[in-house]
C-alpha cells in the first residue's frame, strides 16, 4: 500500500492549490484525478481546430490575486510555466446600440468618465461605492480567504453607526433593488446589474447588495489577468510544484471509495483500479458534497441529520449555453476603438430584458433575448491561436433543463446561431459566418458529462443562496473545511467562498497545517 501524509481526491485548481501549500510546508502529497488532465474548471483544450486554445470553463483571473497565500506561491509557479498577462488599461466593455457604450478601465477615473457620458449622477455613485470598498477592503479580503465568521459578525460590526446601518441595509437588498435605488440611467442600470449576476445569482434574490461593494471595485483594485497559453497553465504549474516537492499527481485515477475505520477516521482512499493509498495524516475531498458523502462514503459512517443536509444541498437550476469559436479576425464592435481594446465584453439590453430572461429561465424556457458575455483573449495573448487568428468565448445563462422535454444538446446549434450569434451581430460589423472557422458548443448535458463537479450542468459548486453562503457553506457546523469524518477535510467551490478562480484550497491547507501543529492560528491568514 502506498502512503503519503495527505491524499487529495480530485485535481481541480483548488485541490492543487491546497496540495501546493501543503507540499511547500513539508507534507508529502498525492492528488488523484479522474480525468486525463488536471484543472477541473480551469482547463484549456483545442476543441475547435488544431492550434486554437480555448478555456472551457473559468478564464478571467481576478480574485485569485487577492489571495495572499496564492501570492506566496507565485514566484515558484512562474518557474513552472505560469506567466500572467495583465490588462493594463481597458478591462471590460459594455457595448450599447445607443451612444459610445461603457468601458471599465483599470483606472477608476477613466471608468467614471465613461459612465458620465450616460449619467454624471451615476458616475458619482459608482465612485462612492469604490471609495466605500477601499475602507472595508482589508477586512473583506481577510474574510474571503479565511474560514467564515458567524452570520452575526457583520451586523455586530456595523450596527453601531448610522453609516454602518445604511451599508448593512444595502448589503441585504436584492441586486435589482440596489440598482434601481442607486442608479438612474437605463444603460448604466443594466451594466451594473450585469456585474452582480456574474456569480450566477438571481436579480431578485435578497442579501446580494453587498456584491456591488465587492465586484465593482475589485476590478480597479486587483485588475484582470489571464495566464499566457491558457487558463490551464495555472493548474499545470500547481501540479508541477507539488511534484517538485516530492508529491505525486495521478491522472486517469478515479476514486472508488474513502477508507474509513470503525472509529470513523479517514485512513486514505481506494481507486477504481483497486489501488489503495494510505493517508498518514489526512484526506482532502475537492469533490462536491453529494459525490463525497453519498457515493464515496458508506452511510453508516454519517448521522441521519448530516445526510439530510447533504441530500438537500442545492446546486440550483441555472446553467450556461456556451460556444467557442475559432475566428479569422477578432470581433469589431460598433462602439469603436476603445471597445475593441477590451478583451472581455458584457452585452446587456435593459432591466426589462434581464427580468424577462430570468422569468424564462424559471419557466424552463430557452431565453428569447438573453444577455451575452464574450471574451476574445487572443487580443491579449496571441499564443492561444495560429498567427493572426483568434478565439472567442460567448455564453449566457439558461435553465439546465427545458420544460418542453427537449435536450439542450439537440437545440443548441440552432439556438447559438439564431439567438446568441444573431445578437452579437447587432453589436459588431464582422461577426458573419465567413469569419467563423470552427465552433464547439457546451450545454448543461455536456458540462455534467465532462466534469462531475458541474452537477446537472450547474457551474457554481452549489447555489449561492443565503442558506449556502459563508458560515453555512456547505453546511451549518462544517464551514471551516472539516467534515464529520475525522481526518477528512473539504475544499473546492462547494466550500466558502464558493465558485470562481480564487485558489481557495489554500484556506483548507492552512487549516490543516494548524491542526497538524505546523503553523499557529495567527499564521493561518
Amino acid at each position: 500500500m502506498k502512503n503519503y501524509d495527505v491524499v487529495i481526491a480530485g485535481g481541480g485548481h483548488n485541490a492543487l492549490a491546497c496540495g501546493a501549500i501543503l507540499s511547500k510546508a513539508g507534507q508529502s502529497v498525492l492528488v488523484a484525478e479522474k480525468n486525463p488532465w488536471v484543472g477541473g474548471g480551469v482547463i484549456t483544450r483545442e476543441v475547435t481546430l488544431p492550434g486554437f486554445k480555448h478555456d472551457l470553463y473559468g478564464s478571467s483571473h481576478v480574485w485569485i490575486h487577492a489571495n495572499e497565500s496564492f501570492n506566496e506561491l507565485k514566484p515558484e509557479l512562474e518557474q513552472y510555466g505560469l506567466r500572467y498577462i495583465w490588462a493594463d488599461d481597458q478591462i471590460t466593455g459594455h457595448p450599447n446600440k445607443e451612444g459610445p457604450g461603457i468601458v471599465v478601465y483599470k483606472s477608476i477615473e477613466k471608468t467614471i468618465e465613461s459612465i458620465s457620458r450616460y449619467s454624471s449622477k451615476d458616475a458619482r455613485r459608482y465612485r462612492e461605492i469604490f471609495d466605500e470598498f477601499v475602507h472595508i477592503k482589508d477586512g473583506f479580503i481577510k474574510g474571503m480567504f479565511s474560514p467564515p465568521s458567524p452570520p452575526s459578525y457583520l451586523p455586530a460590526a456595523m450596527e453601531n453607526s448610522r453609516e454602518g446601518l445604511r451599508m448593512l441595509r444595502s448589503y441585504n437588498q436584492s441586486a435589482k433593488a440596489f440598482v434601481l435605488e442607486n442608479f438612474e440611467n437605463p444603460h448604466v442600470q443594466a451594466f451594473i446589474l450585469g456585474w452582480a449576476l456574474a456569480p450566477q445569482i438571481l436579480p431578485d434574490q435578497q442579501g446580494i447588495g453587498q456584491t456591488f461593494y465587492i465586484m465593482i471595485p475589485a476590478i480597479h483594485m486587483f485588475g484582470e489577468s489571464i495566464p499566457e497559453g491558457g487558463a490551464m497553465m495555472l493548474s499545470t504549474s500547481l501540479a508541477r510544484l507539488i511534484e517538485a516537492h516530492g508529491g505525486k499527481v495521478l491522472t486517469n485515477a478515479p476514486v472508488k471509495q474513502f477508507s474509513i475505520d470503525s472509529n470513523k477516521i479517514c485512513q486514505g482512499l481506494c481507486l477504481e483500479d483497486g489501488t489503495e493509498i494510505e493517508a498518514k495524516k489526512a484526506v482532502v475531498t475537492s469533490l462536491d458534497p453529494k459525490q463525497t458523502f453519498l457515493r464515496l462514503i458508506d452511510e453508516e459512517h454519517l448521522s441521519d441529520d448530516f445526510l439530510k443536509m447533504v441530500h438537500h444541498f442545492s446546486f440550483g437550476t441555472v446553467s450556461i449555453c456556451r460556444v467557442h469559436y475559432a475566428l479569422n479576425e477578432a470581433p469589431d464592435f460598433n462602439n469603436g476603438v476603445e471597445m475593441n481594446k477590451t478583451a472581455f465584453q458584457r452585452i446587456f439590453g435593459s432591466m426589462k430584458d434581464i427580468d424577462l430572461q430570468y422569468q424564462e429561465i424559471a419557466a424552463g424556457l430557452a431565453p428569447s433575448n438573453p444577455f451575452i458575455w464574450t471574451a476574445c483573449w487572443t487580443t491579449k495573448d496571441p499564443s492561444r491561436a495560429p498567427e493572426g487568428k483568434h478565439t472567442l468565448i460567448m455564453d449566457t445563462f439558461v435553465p439546465n433543463q427545458l420544460s418542453n422535454g427537449e435536450h439542450w444538446e439537440d437545440i443548441a446549434p440552432g439556438y447559438v446561431k439564431k439567438v446568441l450569434l444573431a445578437k452579437l451581430q447587432e453589436y459588431t460589423s464582422n461577426m458573419n459566418e465567413g469569419n467563423i472557422l470552427g465552433e464547439y458548443i457546451d450545454t448543461a448535458e455536456s458540462l455534467a458529462r465532462d466534469n462531475l463537479s458541474l452537477v446537472n450542468g450547474t457551474t457554481t459548486g452549489g447555489e449561492r443562496i443565503l442558506s449556502q453562503t459563508g458560515f453555512f457553506r456547505p453546511f451549518p457546523g462544517y464551514s471551516h473545511y472539516r467534515s464529520p469524518i475525522r481526518n477528512l477535510y473539504m475544499t473546492g467551490p462547494s466550500c466558502h467562498p464558493g465558485g470562481g478562480i480564487t485558489a481557495m484550497g489554500t484556506i483548507t491547507a492552512k487549516v490543516m497545517l494548524e491542526d497538524f501543529g505546523v503553523i499557529s492560528k495567527e499564521n493561518r491568514i
